[in-house]
């Protein structure tokens, strides 16, 4: 089942009031028991209001709610003994007679249901969806059985096991926990349906996936404020999707669906056979079209946001600021906008019903990614309730040749029938951002609709603006009735235009001897492009200059060729690791690609796939950029330049901490600004939790690094000169600044900083102040200050440099000489290196005990904040950062820095290092998995092929629970890419020379991939025997290489083999 683009296997409901219509019961025999209370006069007048009711007893376990009533009414009452007199006015003795009353009255009355539940339930278990019942009541079995519904659940759990098994009723988890371990199923994969606050808190700080709260309507907004994701009077307002044996079907061979006999190479092609709802977002986002400079998710043309699909279209760079209330708190964020849905589709028969409805039944339906050339394709065949059967085709693209243009190319068939059809295609302007079932209490509207046009004969038009950014886009279409032969046809045509956009109708004959086809062409303009003036008059003329489907798919084809010239790895193995490598690096070049050098843009956390992370740039490129250096070194010299032109702002942020030098945000987005915010929404207590993560001020270290590893690679003067050494001496001053003498001990230490690991934000007495001498940052730090002075020692030493363009004195020059000298490291007390100062100090956690109770406890922080507690006082990490240093850093340079910085370091502890530290880690983050991998391949090749496959294939199985719908993991995605190439052949550029010391796993046989160093493009090819480089460029100065430690000079044009190690050997 499928709700808010989130699949549950189980549901989980309360009984009273939910399911059965006993609440009145236990009302009234709650009532009898406190009128005679009051009456007998012990206690005074305690006859509850239906306030006091809802709040102390309403879905509690009786004992808990009778006490905390009385509580309420400072009543005290002892427990009571079995011996008592029947007058005897203890607890024990009230639950009894309470329990009298209620019986006499069930079996007086009867037991009614609650319909539209019953209903439910019903559509549940015929879609094989698992249901339980959650009771307090001891008779919980006997209503069920007096209204009929005891076969209706799969697991029922009550007041008697609760007394059995000593569990701690609601608003404690405990009795829903129970409930999902028994089903098997985790809790974030179940939905439960409550009518109480106490019921609804116990689902949200037990952290189930989805908290539904029923009601009558003055009752909602207290439900939503107690942690109800959704609040409704009937459970039929829910919005949802089963997937069922209906639904699936289509997935078989169709000997008439050209992708099923296309005979594709399986490493070129990703296929998606039949309707699988569960995998409709996932497969939405790995569809996903694009050029780099806008992309397209792969939702189908006839589909709408609809909670379970969800069309995109999303610009490189195009964001909006919008103000949100949610709760009280009020925040302002900026998001990257989706934009009109240009792909809209739709087909009507003579009796204008859609072709397309759901009410059709889809008996065969393919979709396939030519991942060679970025061509999304689908067929699909259709019967509808009139028993005519029509086969659509569709292929899709965003050119790779032209940024701007997008095309569809769709043929209707008909397969027993003959009539009329309408093809409908337009642009829908009413979209919003929706993908993020997190955010839907943000504001969501980023456009308003400047103008709807029609444009000739054969085009329409949709112009839109950004509300505060103001930035105005166009798209328009061309839509053409194509013969056999490409040459286009008359038609009669209609254009209507209403709230939802603007939509051309063209009507056809159809028949069984004659399918139809219709190209439909985009272009899309926006007031940031370059050399746009009007984008509305740009998108006219380039969408009716557009040219057919036959040659601008040619010429797509041939762009995305050029592409893979530069980027394909070749790989010999005998699974399916080809292939992902292949779609992994078809995700990375649509975001970022030849296009993108025109852009003023960063790396996009989530590619141009979704709406996560609301589109902004964190450090991922410190993940990307190394693939694009090697192989389109301009592409990186424009990443970098979305820095450098931010560097004013960064400059601003770190006067802002009355520090010199400049601090890049942790969030970025359109200017520069910090976009962090303040506060982070946690689901399993519905507390907004203070998000210090803007300390993570290692964003500055990761673009350091990449500069200097771009120069490295490609020695470029000219942007080292202009742009790169501002960044690597901003950086320098910035951490000069941010450091600490201790004369006492001759150290720098680094203090109120937050590295990778998010979860330790400052100490168990002061939270939230940051940590200090995180081994991470500062290793790094002392990197960055030693390249620094060496860039302006280059720089200095070219005549091409102007003396006063550094403004760099000598004695800075030497402060950071000496800082990168003394940066204080410490240690634990088994003398590894520690994350960071009095990390050796915090508590060991009950790993075993939380991982037992809550099965993935990746997001640890959220779990403990719900109990009142804060992983600032253990140690776990979400992700083990000094691990970190092993991934930037290899062993034998780690060790020089450590040595440098005046501590004795054995490389020979690195493998105690990393179990000590993966042990205490949740494996939280997606770059948790790249960095830990490699960390594990470096250390043994021979086991490691697992760890590889599952790194590659972690969007493609959706590895995150669900995240990839909303936006594939970009800096995971080109990290796993980086691991293949440089882990597997030891690839690294240092002192001027490119290193390579291969050593392939058992499963690899083969890895051959094509790189640019320095002027020449490099072929390396590894086997288990040997790896040879080729040169394939001539007249370039010669280069240095050190291939299993032997140097040698390598001209233009050579080749050289060398004998490699056995496969599998160990190699740090």
């Amino acid at each position: 089942m499928i709700i808010r683009r989130r699949v549950f296997r189980a549901v989980l409901f309360d009984m009273d009031g939910v399911v059965t219509d006993t609440r009145h019961t236990h009302r009234a025999a709650w009532g009898r028991l406190f009128h005679e209370l009051s009456a007998h006069g012990d206690v005074g007048d305690v006859e509850p209001d239906d306030e006091d009711y809802r709040e102390f007893i309403d879905g509690k376990e009786r004992q808990k709610g009778l006490r905390s009533y009385l509580e309420s009414r400072k009543i005290e009452l002892p427990l009571g003994h079995p011996d008592d007199p029947p007058d005897a006015t203890t607890v024990n003795n009230l639950l009894e007679r309470k329990n009298r009353f209620f019986l006499a009255e069930l079996e007086r009355e009867g037991v009614g249901v609650i319909v539209p539940t019953v209903r439910w339930i019903q559509q549940l278990r015929a879609a094989g969806v698992l249901t339980a019942v959650v009771s307090a009541s001891r008779n919980a079995r006997r209503v069920l059985e007096i209204a009929c519904v005891s076969d209706y659940f799969d697991i029922r759990l009550d007041g008697a096991d609760i007394a059995l098994l000593g569990l701690d009723g609601k608003p404690d988890p405990d009795t829903y926990l129970e409930t999902a371990r028994r089903l098997s199923i985790p809790p974030a994969e179940c939905v439960v349906v409550e009518d109480s606050i106490a019921g609804i808190r116990a689902a949200r700080s037990g952290g189930f996936g989805l908290r539904i709260g029923l009601g009558p309507s003055e009752n909602l907004e207290s439900l939503t404020e107690n942690g109800a994701d959704l609040a409704v009077t009937a459970i039929g307002e829910v919005n949802f999707h089963f997937v069922t044996a209906t639904t699936r079907e289509g997935d078989n061979h169709d000997p008439g669906c050209r992708l099923c006999i296309s005979g594709n190479e399986p490493n070129s092609t990703l296929e998606y056979r039949g309707i699988d709802p569960s995998a409709t977002g996932l497969r939405e986002t790995m569809s996903t079209v694009g050029n780099g400079y806008f992309a397209t998710r792969g939702a189908l043309s006839e589909s709408h946001d609809d909670g379970l699909h969800y069309p995109g279209t999303y610009v490189a760079g195009c964001y909006n600021r919008l103000t949100s209330d949610v709760d009280g708190h009020v925040r302002e964020d900026e998001s990257v906008v989706n934009l009109p849905d240009w792909t809209t589709f739709t087909v009507t028969g003579p009796d204008g019903e859609l072709l397309q409805s759901p009410s059709a039944l889809v008996t065969h339906h393919h979709e396939a990614v030519d991942l060679e050339h970025g061509i999304c394709s689908r067929e699909s065949v259709f019967r509808d309730t009139r028993g005519r059967v029509t086969r659509i085709r569709q292929r899709r693209i965003v050119s790779m040749d032209d940024p701007h243009v997008a095309a569809i190319t769709m043929t209707v068939a008909a397969e027993n029938w003959d009539g009329s059809i309408d093809i409908a295609s337009g642009i829908t302007t009413d979209v919003v951002n929706n993908n993020v079932p997190d955010y839907s209490k943000l504001a969501k509207k980023h456009l308003e609709v400047l103008a709807l046009d029609t444009v000739g004969d054969q085009c329409i038009s949709a112009t839109v603006q950004t509300t505060s950014s103001h930035t105005r886009i166009t798209q328009a279409e061309r839509l053409r009735l194509t013969d056999v032969d490409g040459s286009t046809t008359q038609h009669n045509r209609r254009v209507n235009t209403d709230h939802t956009g603007i939509v051309q109708v063209i009507r056809c004959r159809i028949t069984v001897a004659k399918p139809v086809t219709v190209e439909k062409t985009s272009a899309l303009f926006t007031s940031r492009d370059k050399s746009t003036l009007d984008p509305k008059s740009a998108a006219w003329q380039r969408v009716q200059e557009a040219e057919n489907h036959g040659a601008l798919f040619r010429r797509h084809c041939a762009a995305w060729d050029w592409l893979w010239n530069q980027f394909a790895i070749t790989l010999a193995t005998e699974d399916s690791t080809a292939l992902a490598t292949n779609v992994l690096l078809l995700h990375v070049l649509q975001t970022l690609s030849t296009h993108t050098t025109d852009l003023d843009v960063g790396v996009p956390a989530r590619g141009l796939h979704g709406e996560a992370y609301r589109g902004h740039v964190f450090w991922d490129e410190l993940f990307v950029v190394p693939i694009l250096t090697r192989r389109l070194p301009e592409l990186t010299s424009s990443l970098l330049l979305y820095r450098c032109r931010r560097l004013a702002r960064a400059r601003r942020n770190a006067r802002r901490l009355n520090l010199h030098g400049a601090l890049f945000p942790w969030q970025s987005g359109s200017d520069g600004r910090e976009e962090t915010p303040p506060f982070l929404f946690n689901p399993r207590s519905a507390h907004w939790m203070p998000d210090h993560s803007r300390r993570q001020y290692h964003v500055n270290l990761a673009i350091a690094h990449n500069v200097w590893r771009y120069w490295q690679t490609t020695t470029d003067l000219e942007f080292l000169g202009n742009h790169g050494v501002d960044l690597l001496i901003e950086n320098a001053r910035f951490w000069m600044a941010k450091s600490e003498y201790d004369a006492s001990s001759d150290r720098y230490d680094i203090r109120g900083v937050m590295g990778p690991d998010e979860f330790h934000d400052g100490y168990p007495d002061r939270p939230g102040t940051g940590i200090d001498n995180n081994a991470y940052v500062n290793v790094m730090t002392e990197w960055s200050l030693i390249r620094a002075v060496e860039a302006v020692r280059v720089l200095r030493n070219d005549n091409r440099c102007f003396p006063g363009r550094l403004d760099v004195t000598d004695e800075e020059l030497v402060s950071w000489d000496r800082l990168s000298r003394r940066l204080r490291l410490t240690f634990l007390d088994n003398g590894l290196i520690s994350q960071f100062e009095g990390f050796g100090a915090l508590t060991e956690l009950d790993w075993a005990d939380y991982r037992s109770r809550y099965g993935d406890i990746g997001r640890l922080d959220l779990i403990l904040e719900a109990e009142g507690d804060s992983p600032i006082h253990y140690k776990a990490s979400k992700q083990a950062d000094i691990l970190m240093l092993l991934y930037v850093f290899t062993a034998e340079e780690l060790t020089e820095l450590i040595t440098r910085l005046g501590y004795e370091f054995d490389p020979s502890v690195i493998p105690e290092m990393i179990d000590y530290y993966l042990e205490r880690t949740t494996h939280g983050s997606t770059l948790s998995r790249i960095s830990h991998t490699w960390v594990l391949v470096r250390g043994n090749r021979s086991q490691s092929w697992a760890m590889l496959r599952d790194a590659l294939a972690a969007d493609l199985s959706d590895a995150r629970s669900g995240s990839t719908r909303e936006g594939i993991h970009l800096g995971a995605m080109a990290g796993a890419i980086d691991i293949l190439e440089r882990c597997y052949t030891g690839l690294d550029f240092r002192d001027d020379i490119l290193w390579l010391h291969p050593q392939l796993p058992l499963e690899l046989r083969e890895l051959a991939f094509t790189i640019y160093y320095r002027g020449h493009r490099l072929r390396i090819q590894c086997t288990h025997s040997a790896v040879t480089v080729t040169s394939e460029t001539k007249d370039v100065p010669p280069i240095t290489l050190s291939i299993h430690d032997t140097s040698y000079t390598f001209t233009a044009g050579s080749s050289v083999t060398v004998e490699s190690e056995q496969p599998g050997s160990p190699n740090s």
